[in-house]
Formats: structure tokens, C-alpha cells, sequence
């Protein structure tokens, strides 16, 4: 839900939707919000040594000296690995351990879809809902067959041939590991709190076109479906079309990266989603500063704010500073969707 205290409050701003406002003057370095565990993250394939599962921490490239073989995470302590067991639970681990073995199987086909450059237009938010519902109704059928247990002689829903090949088919094609991570952690933060997953992320500004190209669409549909096939059976209610179409609406313009050295640390190690966080508008001369303390977000006042002036980060990470206002204005069209005309940009315009 909005964050909401003595400080702050989150309300409509007449051409920025929503934004976080004071409710108060609060003095410089004022700590008003701590944003808890993310919703969804995902640290990247290629630094999965090197970063913790659990605290997000990273010691300048090295491999972390804690490993869980069976799941692929590394931590940078017993403590932390300890944590990440009672927090993802044995129906956590067991996802992730059917993750590990279903991209290791598929070593010769794995894919990056992050890096690679766009080909072709994005599609719009027809074609984008046409295919979600067309790869929900394949995920519906698989979650009714999977849903009958193996043992029990009472007739259940047997797949067709069709649908064996077209499952088949599904788990042939090439597979990204970010994107199946990505998707496999919001699942599993619905399934421990569903009511407040809803209420946090269901109601976050969603993007309805936030696939680059028509290949990146087609692999967050793949990606569902073959963790559909994968994932533990008590999984299931919560591996929906739905639920992953609005992670992957809600990351496009609300996530966070997850940078070593702090936001505007060289190393772009992954990125998570952070519900309550998110309200904070953009201005490239931010009144509030954010800091990552493990897998959480602190948020302070940068100077002094008055009574209902709008607080605001920066969505650069730092960048804005040696950045022009065309290069600014550029760069937040391009990954974000709109043209930036805080104070700052309107001076320098």
C-alpha cells in the first residue's frame, strides 16, 4: 500500500500521477522511509557468484565463499544463507532447486535477452495482451493436469497430445535465467502474502507496453510457461499469466537497480521491485537520497523540505549529475517514458 506517515503521504500531483508529498517542513537528513524486501528481484546470471542471495552484498568481483550447489546462490556468510532458508522456505528452495537443474539442462540454449539490442517495433498493448492470454490458456491446462496427484486412481485431466507437444515445444525454446528468476521471486512473494502482494504491486502505475520487441515479449510468455512446467505443485495457484504480466507491467517503470558501491556504482548487477519505493517521483535535482542497506531501500531528506513540497529521487542514479538536459531528458524518454520538467530542467532548458 502507499507509504503513509507523520512525514509523508502519497497523493494525485496534477501532471506526475501520483507522488510522495511532506506533510510537514522535515529538517536535512530526515530518515522518512525504509522500503522492505522487494516484491520481485533477480541478480543476473553472470554475477551469481559474486553476490549474495540473501544481503545483496559483493566484494569487488570476487567469489563469495558460502555455495549452495543444488540452487545456484552463493552467500557471503553462514548467517545469511541461514536467513535465506527461513525466508524462502522449503517450497522457496525447492523452486529454486528445480530452477538451478532446468537452466543447467539447458546450457547450450541459454539466452540473455537483456543485452540484446531491439529488432523491430515494441508491441503495443494489444498484441501484449493477446499473447499473455493465449500463453495463460496453455498454463491453465498444464496447472489442472499437474494439479492431479500421480497416485490417486481417480480419473483426473489428462493432456492431449496437442498440448504434450506444445509443452514440449515450450521447454525446447532457448531460456533466459534472468527473466525465469525474475518471475520465479514474484511468484513466491504472492505465494507467502497474497492479500498484500495485491494490494502493493496490483496497484503500482503499470506500463501495458513494457517489452523492447516482440522477442522480449515472447520470452517472458516462454519464460512463464516453462515454469509452469517446473515449479513445485503448491506453486501453482500463484504461476498465473496474471500474476507475471503484472510483474513484468509494474518492474517496467517502477524497479530499482541493484548496483555495487552504492546507486551509482559502475556494476549493474540486477534489478528488484520495491512496491513502496516506487511513489517517489523523479527530479534531476532530488530532494530525497536513497541508500541500499541489504535488500532494503533507506530514503532521507537531501536538504531541507517544506510543508507540501512534492520529495522526489533521482531515477539516474547519479548520472544526472554530469549529464546534460538533452541527455537527461533522453535518457529518461528512453527507459522510463516521459520528458522530464523538474525545476532543474526547466532552468537549463
Amino acid at each position: 500500500m502507499p507509504p503513509s506517515s507523520a512525514l509523508i503521504a502519497v497523493q494525485d500531483i496534477p501532471g506526475a500521477g501520483r507522488g510522495v508529498l511532506a506533510q510537514q517542513n522535515i529538517p536535512a537528513n530526515t530518515h522518512v522511509l525504509d522500503s522492505p524486501r522487494p516484491a520481485a528481484h533477480v541478480i543476473f546470471r553472470q554475477y551469481r557468484k559474486e553476490v549474495c542471495a540473501q544481503c545483496f552484498g559483493y566484494d569487488r568481483g570476487r567469489n563469495l565463499p558460502v555455495k549452495d550447489n543444488t540452487t545456484g546462490k552463493v552467500f557471503c556468510s553462514e548467517a545469511c544463507r541461514e536467513n535465506w532458508i527461513r525466508d524462502e522456505d522449503e517450497l522457496g528452495a525447492g523452486a529454486w532447486l528445480a530452477l538451478e537443474n532446468f537452466v543447467k539442462s539447458k546450457s547450450k540454449a541459454v539466452v540473455s535477452t537483456l543485452s540484446q539490442c531491439s529488432v523491430g517495433d515494441k508491441p503495443g498493448e494489444r498484441a501484449v495482451l493477446s499473447r499473455w492470454e493465449e500463453a495463460e490458456k496453455i498454463a491453465s491446462i498444464h496447472r489442472q493436469v499437474r494439479s492431479v496427484d500421480a497416485s490417486d486412481p481417480r480419473p483426473g485431466i489428462r493432456a492431449d497430445k496437442g498440448h504434450r507437444r506444445t509443452m514440449q515445444n515450450v521447454c525446447s525454446q532457448p531460456v533466459d535465467p534472468d527473466i525465469l528468476a525474475y518471475l520465479l521471486s514474484g511468484m513466491l512473494s504472492h505465494r507467502q502474502a497474497p492479500e498484500r502482494w495485491d494490494a502493493e504491486v496490483a496497484t503500482l502505475a503499470m506500463d501495458p507496453e513494457p517489452y523492447k520487441d516482440n522477442a522480449d515479449l515472447e520470452a517472458h510468455c516462454n519464460a512463464f510457461l516453462q515454469l509452469a512446467s517446473i515449479v513445485p505443485r503448491d506453486l501453482l495457484e500463484s504461476c498465473t499469466g496474471q500474476i507475471c504480466q503484472t510483474i513484468s507491467n509494474a518492474s517496467s517503470h517502477n524497479s530499482f537497480g541493484i548496483r555495487a558501491g552504492g546507486e551509482d556504482g559502475e556494476e549493474y548487477m540486477g534489478y528488484s521491485l520495491y512496491p513502496e519505493a516506487s511513489y517517489f517521483n523523479h527530479s534531476c535535482l532530488p530532494n530525497i537520497s536513497k541508500v541500499r542497506v541489504g535488500r532494503t531501500w533507506q530514503f532521507r531528506t537531501a536538504r531541507e523540505v517544506v510543508e507540501g513540497e512534492q520529495l522526489c529521487i533521482t531515477y539516474l542514479g547519479g548520472d544526472e549529475k554530469d549529464l546534460t538536459v538533452e541527455e537527461r531528458r533522453q535518457r529518461l524518454k528512453g527507459v522510463w517514458g516521459f520528458e522530464c520538467m523538474c525545476e532543474r530542467c526547466r532552468n537549463e532548458n
